[in-house]
Order: structure tokens, then C-alpha cells, then sequence
């Protein structure tokens, strides 16, 4: 069973914790499934200074985009006002085709230290540098775009463990991948991009939290993008994707310790107003998992602007079910995982409060990128089978005092009765403390650069480990400037 466990959860914190799998027999089983459960919460997501700024899966709706972060819809937006010097400065690209004229170069560098304390088993550290350079043409005949982006990872310094940060490969290499080459094409309305391209939705999505993103293979069908637009829907099949740590492509299906390789067929659908977001989206696989996620979201409409108080409210479900031949292990099963919460925020502070229960038949299982449930933290995901979550986080815009870009945001959440799915034995309730402080000016000479420091602590009450917590520290330095 120990050995099942380690490789159905071998694209997520197994990594790390590979050692307690093949030493702790049974005791340490309900420690990796602690651990080795749901990817956590979307880190990269800008820290909020309103409660209408705070994340909310189904609120961003469903993108493909250049960049994980590229039209959000929480935070308030703002342009690069380096663009418009770069252009006036390429004069021999100002032709009358919009294929050339409109053709956009970018360098995104990123430098990541993670240095992490694995109860008391291993020391992963490693410091990498690289990042991304991204090609995107003009539109021809305003019908056919052409995209591309190539990735890299090398490693500064790396230890004997640096393959558990998921900085490098496995087995602590470098990484370059041509992690995007897509081709986008506009007809009646619809957006449809065929290639490898960035995904995000609600359930599956980039995951940028180390140095290289999730990627996927696949059709993605959207409708064209325009500005403030209430309707969205998706209709995608993707074939394969790539792991953070890989720079392979492989079957969606594979992530989730199927052989037969089969893809993900998504459909989705989803209304956003100026105060209510709302939607359903469901993922299927083959013989394997169907997965479907909704959403209601409520701000209401009595201020939370410019310091006013602002109050948001939201309840969301994730049903979890094997299907057809029920290839995947511990099937047939199905499982659930439904959550609350209340964002309350007044002058740049901002206070949420959540709770999320898990039905006891399994565990919830997403190799594919962050996990929505609003209870998830930067690791802990609470989605253990009868697992109920507790989490309260508060944040601080310090543009307020004048120091635009400066955000702290420091969370805390507990889970507790979770069981193993297969015996009904109790599991270790534990505890995550979570500390981020971020830098990201968007006006002046700074802009483009983002500078974060993170502490997490992850802390099980019994385990049969030297030591009872997971403590990590990272520090992340990104700089993204046009080119062209």
C-alpha cells in the first residue's frame, strides 16, 4: 500500500517525502497522505488590498494565457508604460502587416531559493536562476496568431536532496523546454488554441509557483476575449501535460497513476457581474476520473473601494468520482469536498475566514495545478478523506503608508478528523502557519520587478518521523521587461 502511495502521488510532495513511504510502513502511509494530497493554494495570486481583489476560482474564469497572471480579474489592472517606449524604438517592425507590426518579444527572468526541513528526514536546498523568453506574433488576415515561450531552470547551487524542492528535475538537474508553442485562432466569435499552451481554470491550471509552470497539450475553445464580458465557457480536450519538474510531456491520465493514456475532456461555464461570479466546470478522463467544480460568489455592493469596508461571501463544491473502467487505484470510489467562506477588508486590510469538509469515502486528488477549495494554503489543501478544514488569514496593502507594491499576508489553518479512506483509522490532525511578504510596484522604474519571501510551517500533532513539521523558506526574485 506504502508503495501504491508513493507512486500515485510521485508529481507532488511524494518527492519529499519518498523516504517515509519505504521506512514507516503504515504509520508513515497516513503521514504521506497528509502531505502528498492536493498541490495547495494559488500562491502567485496577488496578495488582495480589497475583498473584491481576493481570489476566487470561478471569478477568474477560463484562460489561456501568456502568462499565469495576465488578465486577472481580481486585482485592480494597470499597464506597463515601458511598452509604448519599446514600440516607438523598433521602427523597422512599424510595417503595415499587423502579423509583424504587432509581433511581441519578452523576457521574464526568475531566481528561486528554497531551502526546506522534511521532518527531521531530509534538507532540500537549492538556488536556481532562468525563467522564460516569449514570442508572440500579430494576428494575420486577423485570424491566426502564433505563440511560443521557452522555459529554463539552471542551478546555482543544489544538494544532495535539491530534486524534492521541485526547483530541477528529480534527480537535481537543470530543466529548458519549449513550454508553450500554440497557434490561436479567431473565427465567428470563438478563440480556439491548438498546441502547448499555458491553462487556467479553476481545477487545472499553470501552478507557478517554482521556476517552470504547469503546461498543457491539447484544443482549447473560448469565446473572444473583450473587455468586461459577463458570459464565459470552455470546451477544451487536452492530451498531456507537463509537470513542474519535468520537461516531458505526459498524459493527464499518467499524472493521476493510470498507464492507459487518455486526456482530459473540460466544459465549463460561468457568469461574472460587477458583484456576483458564479459558474460549473467539469473534467472528465477516460476509465479513470470525473472531477466537476461550482461556485457562488457574492460581493456586496456597498463599498470596498478606495479604504471603504467591503464584505464577500462564497460557497463552493468539488464532487470526485473513478468512471467507466475505474482504472485508477482505489476505485470505484467517490468523494467530495465542499467549502465557505467571509472576506471582510476596510483600508487595505483584509480578513478571510474559511471552513471546508471532505466526504469520508476518499481523499480529493489534483497533480493539475492549484486546488480551490478556499481553505487551501500554500501546501496544506486539507482534502484528506473526512477532513475538516479551518483557515484565517489577514493581509496589509501598504501603498496606503506610500509604499506602493509592498503587501504582507500571514494565514493559519488546521485540519482535523481525517481518516485513512481504506481502514477508517484515524490520520494526525495538523496545522499550517503561512508568512508572505511581497514586493511589486506597478508604476515608476520598478515596474516589472517582483521580489517575495515565504515561511511556511506544516505541522502533523502525532507522527512517527524524527521531527512532527515541514518547515520551508523561499525567496523569489522575478523581472519581466518587453523586448520587442
Amino acid at each position: 500500500m506504502a508503495g501504491g502511495l508513493c507512486r500515485r502521488n510521485g508529481l507532488r510532495r511524494a518527492f519529499a517525502l519518498a523516504l517515509v513511504c519505504g521506512l514507516w510502513g503504515n504509520g508513515g502511509e497516513a503521514l504521506a497522505q497528509g502531505v502528498g494530497g492536493a498541490q495547495g493554494g494559488p500562491v502567485d495570486y496577488p496578495i488582495p488590498a480589497t475583498a473584491g481583489q481576493a481570489y476566487s476560482p470561478i471569478g477568474e474564469g477560463f484562460e489561456t494565457p501568456a502568462y499565469p497572471r495576465e488578465d486577472l480579474k481580481g486585482p485592480a489592472p494597470y499597464v506597463d508604460e515601458r511598452q509604448p517606449r519599446f514600440r516607438a524604438a523598433r521602427p523597422a517592425l512599424e510595417t503595415s502587416n499587423p502579423f509583424f507590426r504587432d509581433t511581441k518579444l519578452r523576457l521574464h527572468s526568475r531566481t528561486y531559493w528554497l531551502g526546506e526541513d522534511t521532518f527531521g528526514l531530509e534538507t532540500p536546498e537549492a538556488l536556481t536562476t532562468g525563467g522564460h523568453l516569449y514570442y508572440e506574433s500579430g494576428q494575420l488576415a486577423g485570424f491566426l496568431q502564433l505563440r511560443a515561450a521557452l522555459y529554463t531552470t539552471q542551478p546555482l547551487y543544489a544538494n544532495e536532496d535539491a530534486g524534492s524542492t521541485w526547483l530541477l528535475t528529480p534527480d537535481g538537474d537543470q530543466i529548458t523546454v519549449l513550454g508553450q508553442a500554440n497557434a490561436k485562432l479567431k473565427f465567428s466569435g470563438q478563440e480556439l488554441t491548438l498546441g502547448r499552451q499555458l491553462v487556467r481554470t479553476p481545477y487545472l491550471n499553470p501552478f507557478d509557483v517554482r521556476m517552470i509552470p504547469l503546461t498543457y497539450e491539447g484544443a482549447v475553445l473560448l469565446p473572444e476575449r473583450r473587455p468586461q464580458q459577463p458570459l464565459d465557457y470552455i470546451v477544451s480536450y487536452l492530451w498531456s501535460y507537463k509537470p513542474v519538474n519535468s520537461d516531458e510531456f505526459i498524459p493527464l491520465s499518467e499524472g493521476l497513476g493510470v498507464e492507459q493514456d487518455d486526456g482530459v475532456l473540460i466544459t465549463g461555464i460561468r457568469r461574472r457581474t460587477k458583484s456576483l461570479n458564479y459558474g460549473l466546470i467539469n473534467y472528465w478522463i477516460k476509465d479513470t476520473l470525473n472531477t466537476a467544480y461550482g461556485e457562488f460568489d457574492y460581493t456586496l455592493p456597498f463599498g470596498g473601494t478606495n479604504g471603504a469596508p467591503g464584505l464577500r461571501i462564497g460557497i463552493n463544491d468539488l464532487d470526485q468520482r473513478s468512471v467507466g473502467a475505474d482504472l485508477i487505484e482505489g476505485a470505484p470510489f467517490e468523494t467530495y469536498q465542499a467549502s465557505a467562506r467571509l472576506i471582510v477588508s476596510y483600508r487595505n486590510f483584509v480578513l478571510t475566514g474559511a471552513h471546508s469538509w471532505v466526504g469520508e469515502d476518499a481523499s480529493v486528488q489534483d497533480p493539475f495545478g492549484f486546488f480551490p477549495t478556499y481553505t487551501s494554503m500554500i501546501i496544506s489543501s486539507f482534502e484528506r478523506a473526512g477532513e475538516k478544514g479551518y483557515l484565517t488569514s489577514l493581509s496589509y496593502d501598504f501603498s496606503g503608508l506610500g509604499l506602493n507594491g509592498l503587501k504582507f499576508l500571514v494565514a493559519w489553518g488546521k485540519g482535523v478528523d481525517a481518516i485513512d479512506a481504506t481502514t477508517g483509522a484515524p490520520l494526525s490532525d495538523r496545522e499550517e502557519l503561512d508568512l508572505r511578504l511581497v514586493f511589486e510596484p506597478n508604476s515608476g522604474p520598478l515596474v516589472g520587478f517582483k521580489a517575495e519571501v515565504e515561511y511556511i510551517d506544516e505541522h502533523f500533532n502525532q507522527a512517527e518521523t524524527p521531527g512532527n513539521d515541514l518547515q520551508q523558506f523561499r525567496a523569489i526574485v522575478n523581472y519581466k521587461t518587453p523586448l520587442l
